[in-house]
């Protein structure tokens, strides 16, 4: 590929952009037309749709362009950039956060968040005779699959009794736009796979895990980012944490899907026996801090529910900029060891 590579990446990511800012819209409506939670609309809906860009570079890596090892860069990468971006988004938009209500249920989805963490943990680091596999895929995927399935099933459906505002809008018109919304996210997605690909080829410096994480975590993650603003903006917080969080779920499920995928397909040449499950050092480091950085997240928001600080706006914006200042501390951490 040659120099044209890198303007089209970025008119690739302004694309995202456009498109990640309806979406939010486009929740936002449907959470003040409908009866459905917004914790659900945020969590399962928008969260599955901001996170396609995810799914479809992880297929695009392993049969595209035969790079399984930017899954593990763009996934971890993504994960802890969500988590990173939520904590920041939080501060930004710090001015009504402490008379916001967000449902407990994203306290038990951090929880899972972490426990996933923990599983990808154990098949990153326990030797390789402490590890079960089932042919070729790691026993870790599936409970990391399963959990995910959980999540979905428990995940709150009804919405508390309170006045919406008023949408002028028509539910099915609303849903229209947000499929087309949702099929060009996923072309633009795609696009950035093999965008990746061209600009690690001409920069050969490049590992696979950090060009995935930077190009492709980065470039992927713009969809929760850019929904989450625009919820947050418009003081829609608990939609928005459903999103930033269900998201990082939802990437842990595609990582064990993509361990599905990589069945004997690559196995013995460059995953070897542990699947997907291959670290270097910069992935390592996007897996523990990751793990610290969703800690922080659960911290934070069982401060917000279980406690009155909050109510105090002093403390409020005081809590949530350390927050933010801790989180992006760590992320700027990985780089720069």
């Amino acid at each position: 590929m040659g120099a044209w590579v890198y303007p089209l990446y970025v008119v690739d990511l302004v694309a995202m952009i456009l498109l990640s800012y309806v979406l939010g819209d486009l929740v936002d409506k449907l959470d003040k037309k409908t009866k459905i939670s917004g914790a659900f609309i945020g969590g399962v809906m928008l969260a599955a749709v901001t996170s396609l860009p995810e799914l479809f570079t992880a297929i695009s890596s392993i049969f595209l362009v035969n790079e399984p090892t930017y899954v593990v860069g763009d996934l971890l990468g993504s994960i802890i950039f969500d988590l990173v971006c939520l904590a920041c988004e939080t501060a930004i938009f710090v001015k009504h956060f402490h008379e916001a209500k967000i449902q407990n249920w994203h306290i038990i989805n951090g929880i899972a968040c972490l426990a996933m963490y923990g599983f990808a943990a154990y098949a990153f680091f326990a030797p390789k005779e402490a590890q079960v596999m089932l042919g070729d895929i790691n026993l870790m995927s599936i409970f990391i699959f399963v959990l995910y399935i959980l999540t979905i099933v428990f995940q709150p459906k009804e919405a508390e009794s309170e006045e919406k505002e008023e949408v002028k809008w028509s539910v099915s018109k609303i849903v229209v736009w947000f499929i087309i919304s949702s099929i060009l996210l996923i072309g633009s997605s795609i696009a950035l796979t093999y965008l990746t690909k061209g600009i690690q080829q001409r920069i050969p410096a490049l590992s696979g895990s950090v060009a995935g994480a930077l190009l492709l975590g980065i470039g992927t993650s713009i969809p929760e980012i850019v929904s989450t603003a625009q919820l947050f903006h418009k003081k829609n917080y608990d939609a928005g944490y459903g999103n930033m969080i269900g998201s990082c779920t939802f990437d842990f499920a595609i990582f064990a899907l993509s361990d599905f995928l990589t069945w004997h397909q690559y196995n013995g040449d460059i995953v070897t026996e542990r699947g997907i499950y291959i670290l270097d050092a910069d992935s390592q480091q996007f897996e523990l801090y990751g793990l610290i950085v969703c800690a922080l997240t659960i911290l934070f928001l069982l401060l917000k529910n279980k406690t009155k600080l909050f109510q105090k706006k002093g403390f409020s914006y005081t809590a949530t900029f350390l927050f933010a200042a801790s989180t992006l501390a760590l992320y700027i951490l990985i780089f720069a060891i």
